[in-house]
């Protein structure tokens, strides 16, 4: 794998990380977003691989920029070059699923062959979706997911506000 410019960061909790879908697979997630317990978005993007380590960057990003991605009006490479805090992230992973080399680096640092190409419009079907990891509070009144990214069903604030009251009713939430 390449060395990259960057800044050595000692360790990251990878727990608070939850998966959301599966963007682009192909034998093995290639494209991966996630979302923190604190509701930020977060891109896994598969750059590199050695004997021993599958190298990814990820950024922090908005689920617009994600929705815009999956409706083929951005492109990967733009978003992936725009993080929300300006800073791409890598990190090596073992066939363990150890995580080593992690670092925080400017998008200028990567190789031009770790970024998508310029036409990088979506043409995938996600895998794995998972709802119930999307943070609630960004979407008040829209869709949470791209159309297609599921049965074409549409959860809205409301509707979740709703399922928390009847929670609530039927004594599964304290109140």
């Amino acid at each position: 794998m390449k060395t990259i410019k960057g800044i050595c960061i000692k360790k990251r909790n990878f727990d608070k990380f939850k998966k959301v879908a599966d963007l682009i697979y192909f034998d093995g997630p290639l494209l991966s977003h996630y979302v923190t317990n604190k509701g930020d978005n977060y891109l896994f993007y598969w750059i590199d691989q050695d004997d021993t380590n599958n190298r990814w960057m990820f950024i922090r990003t908005d689920y617009d920029n994600i929705q815009k991605y999956t409706n083929k009006k951005q492109t990967l490479r733009n978003v992936l070059s725009s993080p929300l805090d300006d800073i791409v992230y890598t990190v090596d992973i073992d066939e363990e699923g150890n995580h080593h080399n992690f670092q925080a680096h400017s998008i200028e640092d990567l190789p031009e062959d770790y970024l998508p190409t310029e036409d990088s419009y979506y043409e995938f079907e996600p895998e794995d979706v998972n709802k119930e990891n999307l943070s609630i509070n960004e979407r008040q009144e829209t869709r949470l997911v791209p159309q297609g990214l599921c049965s074409g069903t549409v959860v809205t604030f409301s509707d979740c506000l709703q399922f928390v009251r009847n929670l609530r009713t039927n004594s599964l939430i304290a109140q």
